[in-house]
């Protein structure tokens, strides 16, 4: 199969489980947000934060390793992978045992202490060591780009979670429900991935490989570990000056303005750091797969973040404004992040595939400690609107100064973004602001039935017009048709 080829297989079916993923997380969410309080996803909201934090620190930046990595032969491939196993689950099992000390200290940290957290933490530290046994059957499954079998997990832990979480929030078990819900999503994607790949891990440790795989890993993992600081050193500052309730009509804010980030993301970069890291010697070729997936994502984030500025205010009623009011403003501008997120998403590919890794450390650094100095006098001004207007405003810087390192690489200058970016920007800001007009002049209620009608229509005025403005769109549409229609999918 060809790269391009194997691109838009790819691109198919981590498409297909991302929106499968996203359209069940969304409806979940929405109905957990009538069936919990505000402080149940404040809590878990803060519990995620560490846990996601220690499973940067226990994978090591290992995943991205074995995908960059080369062997000099088969053999020296496979004794990779056993040591990337055996470390990160090493590394996972002291993690927990960090968290069970650590946990009860977190109690005082929020302005409203709540006990609950530390059992909380207690028990969601386990996923440390459960998502450790997946780790290397999923990293195998996107290094050979079979993504339409790296589906399977996804998906089937997708569907545990809104099984085991939804019947026991409906229950009473309050954040206990979002509790199980993970743990039990992680279990069953360690089943199937182990059963789909048939990958058995062997006592193979070999220390030479293990440090050529971290000298390559832990710029990955310093920028993730930054990456995730910045996305989530708001919610520190929320929870220690305002509270676990104002925390979690943030997180759910947050959550679901960044669909772009969160859905879009996703899909670019578990298919283009392999694709980009298989034409990484070239520079023209690499080039045009960066810039076609920039116009693809924005093909796509553009409208979700539209449409997010445009109908929040209907969210909110749909699941209780008088619960949920005062998410309307930050959703608004967290989506204009969102969407920024998502566009910048694959320059941090061209970093890793094009030996650059650091780049990710160095912006990653800066951004952190613009948003360190600058959250405390926001939430001072806004509280939780005053972070989210922060948040847009040094995605927006962020942007720029990585498109100008990532050009360091593609030495392609700045007319490509225009070309990649215009017809999707220029038709989506154009329509979004017609169609506010349109709301706030005859659709002035907000509800289902205006979020319906007037959310399906400026979808498909949107998609519509970017059919008739770009002509590589109709083009890639009927390469796709031709390639799942009339041969079968990939």
């Amino acid at each position: 199969m060809t790269l391009g080829r194997q691109i838009r297989s790819g691109v198919f079916w981590v498409a297909l489980a991302n929106v499968i993923i996203r359209v069940l997380g969304l409806i979940t969410r929405l109905v957990l947000a009538v069936l919990l309080t505000r402080e149940d996803f404040g809590l878990i909201a803060g519990a995620n934060l560490y846990v996601d934090a220690l499973q940067l620190i226990r994978e090591a930046g290992f995943g991205s390793a074995l995908i960059y990595f080369r062997g000099r032969t088969g053999e020296e491939e496979e004794q990779a992978e056993h040591t990337a196993f055996w470390f990160v689950l090493g590394t996972a099992v002291v993690m927990y045992l960090l968290t069970l000390w650590i946990a009860p200290l977190a109690v005082s940290f929020a302005r409203d202490p709540n006990p609950l957290i530390a059992p909380v933490l207690q028990v969601l530290g386990l996923n440390l060591i459960i998502g450790a046994l997946a780790r290397v059957p999923m990293v195998r499954l996107t290094k050979e780009m079979d993504f339409r079998r790296r589906a399977v997990p996804e998906i089937a832990s997708n569907l545990v979670h809104v099984a085991i979480s939804l019947p026991l929030a409906a229950l009473g078990w309050g954040v206990w429900s979002l509790v199980f819900g993970r743990l039990g999503a992680t279990t069953s994607m360690v089943g199937l991935s182990w059963w789909i790949t048939g990958w058995r891990p062997r006592w193979v440790f070999v220390p030479r490989l293990a440090r050529e795989l971290f000298a390559y890993g832990k710029h990955i993992m310093g920028s993730q570990l930054l990456i995730l600081g910045i996305t989530n050193v708001d919610d520190l500052f929320v929870i220690r000056l305002l509270g676990w309730g104002p925390e979690g009509v943030y997180d759910n804010a947050y959550r679901l303005s960044n669909l772009p980030a969160t859905q879009i993301t996703g899909v670019v970069n578990q298919v283009m750091f392999p694709a980009l890291a298989k034409v990484r010697e070239d520079r023209s070729l690499f080039r045009r797969v960066y810039f076609q997936a920039l116009a693809y994502v924005s093909l796509l984030a553009v409208p979700i973040a539209g449409g997010t500025i445009l109908f929040a205010t209907d969210v909110v009623a749909l699941i209780g404004p008088d619960k949920w009011r005062e998410m309307v403003g930050p959703m608004r501008w967290l989506a204009i992040y969102g969407l920024i997120r998502a566009l910048a998403a694959n320059i941090g590919n061209v970093y890793r595939s094009g030996g650059r890794p650091q780049y990710l450390t160095y912006i990653a650094m800066w951004r952190l400690t613009t948003m360190v100095l600058l959250l405390y006098p926001a939430i001072r001004w806004q509280g939780i609107l005053g972070v989210s207007i922060l948040s847009a405003g040094v995605a927006i810087v962020d942007f720029g100064i990585s498109a100008v390192l990532a050009d360091r690489i593609l030495a392609a200058g700045w007319r490509p973004y225009v070309r990649a970016l215009l017809p999707t920007v220029g038709v989506g800001g154009l329509l979004t602001v017609l169609t506010a007009l349109v709301l706030s002049r005859w659709l002035t209620t907000p509800g289902v039935e205006r979020l319906v009608l007037a959310g399906g229509s400026y979808g498909l005025v949107y998609f519509l017009t970017v059919l008739v403005v770009w002509p590589d769109v109709r083009e890639h549409l009927r390469a796709w048709q031709r390639q799942y229609l009339s041969r079968g999918v990939g």
